[in-house]
Parts: C-alpha cells; structure tokens; sequence
C-alpha cells in the first residue's frame, strides 16, 4: 500500500464515483486496505484511488459511510483522518441532496456557503484535541467557491443540512427545515467537514441536487441516477477547483 504524500483529498457521494474511470491511477486501493469503514450502499464503490491531478497529488475516495448505517462520527471522518495523516490541506466533498428552497431543480449544482448539523453527531467529542472549539465561521472556502464560479456560471450556492437519515424527510420536516435558512439537504458532509477544519484543512463543498424534498416519490435508485447524469458537468467542475487549489 502506497498512498504517499498527498495534496488534496476528495469524497464523492452517492452516484458520483464514475467519472474517477477516466483518470489512471497510480494506487487503487479497497475500504478494506486502508482500514476504513465499509458498507455497501449503491453508488458508493468503497475504494480510493491516489491520482495525479494538475500536478497534485490527489486521494479519492470512492464513496463514504453514513451514520444511519450504524456508524459513529470517528469512523464517518477516518478518511478525513487519513487524508490529513498524508499531509492533505484541502478537502472537496460532494453529495447527493434534496432540494429545500423551491428555486432549485434536480441537475443543479449547488455550492455549499455554510451547513446545518442536525445529525446529532459530532467527531469532536471525546477528542484529545487540546482545543476543542473550532471555529466554524468560515467552514467552507471561499476562495474555492470563486475559482468554482470561474468554472461554472450557472452554480447555485446555499446551505446544506445534514440530517441521520436513512428516511427523506416528512412534509413538515421540510418546512421545518425551509424556515431555518436550508436550501439542500442530505445525509453526509457536514461530519467530515468539521473534522477537517479541526485539522486546518481547507474545505469545498458541492451538492448535486437529485429530488425535492416536496417530492412524494423519491427514490435512491432515483437519487443514483441523476447523479449519474450530471457527472460530465461535476467532473469539469472539479477539475477547475482542483486546479485552483
């Protein structure tokens, strides 16, 4: 197993994994190798691949787990944990979610401007941190977000809350969810973005919107394959703020 020293690291939710197919890399390595957690879900291959990226050396994970599968906020952030042992100082996240404010349509890309945790989880408890409270202020780069608008004019921007799951959202969860400023919602993200930025590491966040939540016939099958369609507009995108980074 050779990951080696690595620049920036990448997490690609539900869906999203298959246009790493058109990179070579230079390590393919299983859940399994690198101690991670695993458990099977559809869109999510559970493998990392380290790859050369505008000169940066890039370590992707392809796909996550999830909190409403049983595991704990430490287990969710290990790869987060991993990436920073390797020397990464900047993350890209992107997700599947459902679309809060009414604006917004399945096929949008959102940028991730602030988030929610709802999910009653957090990996900083229990920490040996000797300082606990990170500031979350500016938890998403914006830096990155402009070099993401240079690549794509036609980005939405938002806040993201991340609920357990596994269940989409009741009728009134959805107002619930509107009335307190969400835009999008889904079930990842937001764990592993604390954790890296208790770790100093720079943040950019994206969601692909695959449904409304208003939706009464949302289906992950669903889910997956809209993010597969929106993958070519995804992987440009990426590779402009991989390019900035």
């Amino acid at each position: 197993m050779n990951i080696g020293k690595i620049d920036l690291a990448l997490v690609l939710g539900s869906g999203l994994s298959e246009f790493l197919a058109q990179r070579t890399p230079v390590e393919r390595l299983s859940f399994a190798q690198l101690k991670l957690p695993v458990a099977k879900l559809a869109g999510h291959a559970g493998e990392a691949l380290v790859v050369e990226w505008h000169g940066k050396r890039v370590l992707a994970f392809s796909g996550r787990v999830h909190g409403y599968q049983g595991f704990t906020a430490k287990e969710i952030t290990q790869s987060v944990a991993l990436a920073r042992d390797h020397g990464a100082k900047t993350l890209l996240l992107t997700n599947a979610a459902g679309a809060i404010n009414d604006q917004f349509h399945a096929g949008d890309l959102m940028l991730i401007k602030d988030h929610i945790n709802l999910t009653g989880m957090n990996p900083l408890i229990g920490t040996e941190l000797a300082d606990p409270f990170v500031n979350m202020t500016n938890a998403y780069s914006s830096r990155l977000r402009a070099a993401a608008r240079g690549v794509d004019g036609n980005l939405r921007e938002g806040v993201y809350a991340g609920l357990l799951g596994p269940n989409y959202e009741t009728p009134a969860e959805a107002h619930y969810l509107r009335t307190i400023g969400a835009d999008a919602v889904g079930m990842s993200t937001v764990l592993e973005t604390i954790a890296a930025r208790a770790a100093g590491i720079e943040v950019f966040g994206v969601s692909l919107i695959t449904n409304s939540v208003a939706a009464a016939d949302t289906s992950h099958a669903e889910v997956t394959e809209i993010a597969k369609g929106a993958a070519a507009r995804l992987a440009n995108l990426l590779d402009g703020v991989i390019a900035a980074a």
